[in-house]
């Protein structure tokens, strides 16, 4: 049986949900033609099996084009919009990534909804808990039940 972290690292890391172009354009507010225009510079990618086929956008595809949309918005050329926008993307990989690996188990804390996010390396019997307080969040080391 797989353990939850590797579930959840399977289900983020597959690109199983996909959006046709005209969707695409629709949810982001970009144009068609700019989104072609985006893939033919190699800024963002699309899957298409064959040739002539329908292109198909990831819905990480969805955030990069949203990010870049929102980056031109605030004045930034489209070279910089998309340099920001892979920077983005390495973020919220690394975020990701922490969440995935670390995550344990749901817990009560103190009456608050918390995140078990495991031991800590030089003293295993502890855990950090992440706690929502009064709408933020808040780190905790906690003596382990293990």
């Amino acid at each position: 049986m797989s353990s939850l972290p590797e579930e959840l690292r399977g289900l983020f890391g597959k690109h199983k949900l996909q959006l046709g172009i005209g969707d695409l354009a629709k949810v982001t507010g970009v144009s068609q033609s700019k989104i072609r225009y985006w893939e033919q510079k190699g800024y963002i990618q699309s899957t298409q099996n064959d040739e002539g086929q329908n292109h198909k956008y990831s819905l990480m595809m969805l955030g990069k084009v949203h990010l870049i949309r929102h980056y031109l918005d605030e004045g930034f050329t489209l070279t910089m919009a998309v340099k920001k926008a892979d920077r983005h993307k390495e973020i919220m990989d690394l975020v990701s990534k922490v969440a995935v690996d670390r995550f344990r188990e749901l817990e009560e804390y103190e009456g608050n909804p918390a995140i078990n996010l495991g031991s800590v390396c030089e003293a295993p019997h502890q855990s950090v808990i992440a706690v929502i307080e009064e709408g933020e969040t808040k780190l905790h080391l906690v003596d382990s039940c293990d």
